[in-house]
């Protein structure tokens, strides 16, 4: 096994630990969602703090993915990506066939960013990204075993 064969087959495990995490949250937090306004302020700490490592579990993922993963898929399928974009690399990874859907990803992605950038004043933007956390992160853990499909199927990670 190649040396870049062998991180992505780290970035696999440290990514599939992650996953099973996320999983852990989505189960935990899915009776309390949807969420509206009233039963956002009525959240106990735990759930707060619950509803905070779902927000952080998701976030940790999708980075993972892109980061790690899809560029260890592109040099193993000997694709230059040194000057691509985050949205051309998931273009890529989605041509490759390790996604099935790079505008899903791209989407995953950008609440992702949005999470970032969370700003008191905008509590009804933060609610409707809430509520929109769940469903992504089930997209997120389906999205991983998509990439392990496709590692598995083209015998890029033994």
């Amino acid at each position: 096994m190649s040396y870049e064969q062998t991180l992505l087959r780290s970035s696999l495990e440290a990514c599939r630990q992650r996953v099973e995490k996320l999983g852990y949250s989505i189960q935990k937090n899915a009776p309390l969602f949807p969420l509206n306004a009233s039963g956002l302020a009525l959240l106990t700490d735990e759930q707060e703090e619950s509803v905070d490592a779902l927000i952080l579990r998701y976030s940790q993922c999708v980075s993972m993915m892109q980061e790690q993963l899809f560029r260890g898929i592109a040099y193993l399928e000997q694709e230059d990506i040194s000057d691509k974009s985050n949205r051309d690399k998931t273009l890529l990874m989605e041509k490759l066939g390790a996604i099935k859907s790079a505008e899903d990803f791209g989407t995953a992605t950008l609440l992702r960013n949005k999470f970032s950038h969370h700003y008191p004043e905008q509590a009804t933007e933060r609610l409707e990204r809430l509520n929109l956390v769940m469903d992504e992160a089930r997209f997120v853990v389906a999205c991983f075993s998509e990439i392990s499909d496709y590692l598995k199927q083209k015998g890029l990670v033994p």
